[in-house]
């Protein structure tokens, strides 16, 4: 279920690399076996995960879009495939990827004088940790 999770993963960060959004069909595809895996493992655990979506989805509301909403609920669907512990560190992870990015666009702008790319794809920034979590199972 794991490799399913991280295919979902891939697909929404390459769409939110791409357009800087993230389609609802994705999300519902990868959100159907993902309640399957919470049927079989528990809810208490993914519930306290769950907890980091809606976050951001609060977020996303109160800053009025300056967070995407489909992060959110990207975040929502990886607690049905992640425990709370690794959702929070993919939350961290990611979120650490996406300041030192964020940075180095306020960086270049400053020294550059001139516009390049003004917002950071999260989910694109939640890939490398995403694929760190799956691997370390493995290894």
């Amino acid at each position: 279920m794991r490799w399913f999770w991280l295919l979902g993963l891939t697909m929404a960060a390459w769409e939110d690399w791409r357009s800087r959004e993230v389609s609802c069909w994705i999300l519902g595809i990868w959100l159907i076996p993902g309640l399957v895996c919470v049927l079989e493992t528990g809810i208490a655990e993914h519930l306290r995960a769950a907890m980091i979506g809606a976050m951001m989805l609060l977020l996303s509301r109160t800053s009025g879009g300056s967070m995407g909403k489909g992060d959110g609920l990207f975040f929502l669907m990886t607690a049905c495939y992640l425990d709370f512990g690794e959702t929070l560190l993919l939350f961290l992870m990611s979120l650490g990827i996406s300041s030192v990015w964020g940075m180095a666009i306020f960086l270049r702008r400053q020294w550059g004088g001139r516009r390049c790319g003004e917002s950071v794809p999260f989910l694109a920034c939640a890939w490398p940790p995403g694929v760190w979590l799956i691997l370390r199972h493995i290894f």
